[in-house]
């Protein structure tokens, strides 16, 4: 009888276990919503970034660039405005980075009005530069490429967050 009662326990133990098992989130779910895509927070006033001063000034690039649409790490895509070493495969230093469709390449003296500095507001929370892209068919908001900007934390440049600029090598004033 007790072999009986066993086996009957084990039975009721499976199907509590397979029946709570659903329950909550998984890990994965729980991970995936931490880095979904959530709205940006405009910063561009913030003390904390100083980019007021850096917003509205107008470049034009020195090289070609590339319109292309970037994978995130949420796998969402982003209008990006890319420095030739993340596009143009003959550059010396051309490195791949993160997933990309390239649209169009646009030539030198392409025109660009730096706007808003936007931070993100899901698990990575780091900021991005958004800009007006000025070319033949009208206007364009799209983020910078980092490449395209010099002397920032954000950018890869010194550890300063609120010392705003361009890449000398890819913009120029305009």
């Amino acid at each position: 009888m007790q072999e009986v009662f066993s086996s009957v326990q084990r039975l009721i133990v499976v199907a509590c276990v397979t029946l709570t098992a659903g329950c909550g989130p998984s890990p994965d779910s729980a991970l995936k919503q931490a880095y979904s895509p959530k709205a940006y927070k405009d910063v561009t006033s913030s003390p904390e970034y100083n980019f007021s001063t850096f917003s509205g000034t107008v470049w034009k690039t020195k090289t070609k660039v590339a319109l292309a649409n970037v994978k995130r790490y949420t796998g969402a895509y982003e209008r990006t405005l890319l420095a030739p070493i993340h596009f143009d495969t003959a550059d010396p230093k051309y490195t791949s980075g993160p997933e990309k469709h390239v649209d169009k390449v646009m030539p030198a003296g392409t025109q660009l009005q730096i706007g808003r500095l936007m931070e993100d507001q899901g698990a990575w929370g780091g900021v991005q530069v958004e800009a007006v892209l000025q070319d033949q068919k009208g206007e364009s908001i799209v983020y910078l490429d980092p490449w395209l900007l010099s002397g920032n934390k954000w950018s890869g440049g010194p550890t300063s967050y609120t010392n705003w600029g361009v890449n000398s090598d890819v913009l120029e004033a305009q």
